[in-house]
């Protein structure tokens, strides 16, 4: 398994930004997984022997089914569709059972729903289930689709996976897994979508999750969010579009040498051939239909925020477009962080803020008018940054222990400070006019009139995503019987 982020330091020179990519085992930008499946069903004939199962078809607007299931193998599969074209239409599914041998295991629920304005609720308990929520069906005329899929409700929960594909506008996506070794996908395409996952591997606190999350269009936001103690949690995030947000962040207690890992990954916008080709790899895993519509360099105004806590940390971001901005914290031990921001336009903003031992650090800018801020605290510390472009500002600072340090800024009117304390060393290169360099590097008892530190710029920061509640009523359902 790649631990540590490999940054070619030649390349950061010459202004190439040809970092080594992260492939991280088992999972990396070419998985696909075993995921996301549902689909039991068949029985009636003889039945018996086993098995619930169903299917629930609906033909029209404003239909309402729900599917309530107790046992092992449980199955269901409902298709609801729009008829004329309005939708409406609601379907609730449950599928529990005792944790045991002999029940709670191997369930599937898929839903399909056609045209706007439908809802989905999906519950499981138990382990080895599978869970699909399909809404607009390649209709990217289709609005206002809400699914949630909660796995994990009250008992025990393992090895679950849970798919929420969405086309059209204005679609809200909620996924929600408790306990063990869980897989979230969520596919949306079109414009003003939501995405929010959940994840929380504890009590139990064995393999770890992993989530996926893919958004094309307009105005997006995703958040993907990962807790408990000593397993390996995945996040993905793709979006290509306006104004998308993303945020990512795993909570994990663990022990040095555990051999578990935090990575996260957002990429907005792409405007490389290997990184298309990978993502187009991944998504094909999930549905066909995106292999028509590859990700290409088109987003503008994205934010991207992660924050990790535990042990052998990796975050990643990439960002091509307008305007982006992108924040990376990370506390605890073996962290490694790495920003790339490549703008047609003006001011990138990128953070990175790493306290805990064995940190490294990249970040990458293209453009003018960028800030790029860099803190390292404790321990081995490095660090790199390289910006293109005129009139951008970077502000480094490595307190504490073995330090390095690297940076480098072609164009003109460019400023770069940088200030260590304790290890030092350090290395800028300015190709251009009227660049500027200042660096303070302070021995154990410091001053230099208190330490310095300045140079500004901390307020970006915006992310905040409030969990939705996608859940709904049908009371109403065969009213008297």
């Amino acid at each position: 398994m790649i631990k540590k982020i490999i940054f070619s330091i030649s390349a950061l020179l010459f202004g190439t930004f040809a970092f080594a990519q992260l492939n991280p085992a088992p999972y990396g930008p070419q998985y696909v997984g075993p995921a996301p499946t549902a689909t039991l069903q068949p029985a009636l004939p003889g039945a018996a022997t086993g098995a619930n199962t169903g299917l629930s078809v609906q033909n029209g607007n404003t239909n309402k089914v729900r599917v309530r299931q107790a046992g092992t193998s449980q199955s269901v599969y409902t298709f609801q569709n729009d008829g004329t074209g309005s939708g409406g239409n609601y379907a609730k599914v449950m599928q529990t059972g005792a944790v045991q041998s002999a029940s709670g295991l191997e369930n599937a629920a898929e839903v399909l729903q056609s045209g706007s304005d439908n809802r989905s609720q999906t519950k499981q308990e138990g382990d080895y289930n599978s869970a699909v929520t399909r809404q607009g069906q390649n209709n990217l005329a289709s609005s206002g689709n809400k699914a949630g899929i909660r796995q994990g409700t009250g008992q025990q929960a393992e090895n679950n996976v849970a798919l929420v594909d969405q086309d059209g506008d204005l679609n809200d996506a909620s996924i929600q897994q408790t306990y063990d070794n869980s897989e979230a996908w969520t596919v949306q395409n079109g414009s003003g979508n939501q995405s929010m996952v959940n994840q929380d591997a504890g009590p139990e606190d064995t393999a770890g999750h992993y989530a996926y999350t893919n958004q094309q269009g307009n105005d997006n936001q995703n958040a993907i969010m990962q807790s408990g103690n000593g397993q390996s949690n995945w996040a993905w995030t793709y979006q290509d579009g306006d104004n998308n947000l993303s945020k990512q962040v795993q909570d994990q207690g663990d022990f040095v040498g555990s051999g578990f890992v935090n990575y996260a990954m957002v990429d907005q916008g792409v405007d490389q051939v290997g990184l298309i080709s990978d993502i187009k790899t991944d998504l094909e895993g999930v549905d066909s239909r995106i292999n028509t519509s590859p990700l290409v360099a088109n987003t503008t105004n994205s934010v991207a925020l992660q924050k990790q806590t535990g042990g052998d940390l990796d975050a990643e971001t990439h960002q091509f477009g307008n305007a982006n901005h992108s924040e990376q914290y990370q506390s605890g031990y073996g962290n490694d962080a790495y920003m790339l921001q490549n703008s047609d336009g003006t001011g990138n903003y990128g953070r990175q803020d790493q306290i805990g031992t064995q940190s490294t650090a990249g970040l990458a800018q293209v453009g003018s008018g960028n800030k790029a801020w860099q803190r390292q605290a404790d321990d081995n510390n490095e660090v790199m940054s390289t910006q293109v472009g005129n009139g951008n500002l970077l502000n480094t600072f490595q307190d504490g222990n073995g330090n390095r340090g690297m940076s480098s800024q072609y164009g003109t009117d460019n400023a770069a400070l940088l200030v260590q304390r304790g290890g030092h060393s350090y290395s800028i290169e300015q190709n251009g006019t009227g660049n500027q360099a200042n660096v303070l590097q302070l021995g154990p008892n410091g001053n230099f009139n208190t330490d310095g530190i300045d140079c500004g710029f901390l307020d970006p920061n915006n992310p905040t995503m409030n969990y939705p509640n996608l859940d709904f009523n049908l009371n109403d359902i065969c009213s008297g019987c």
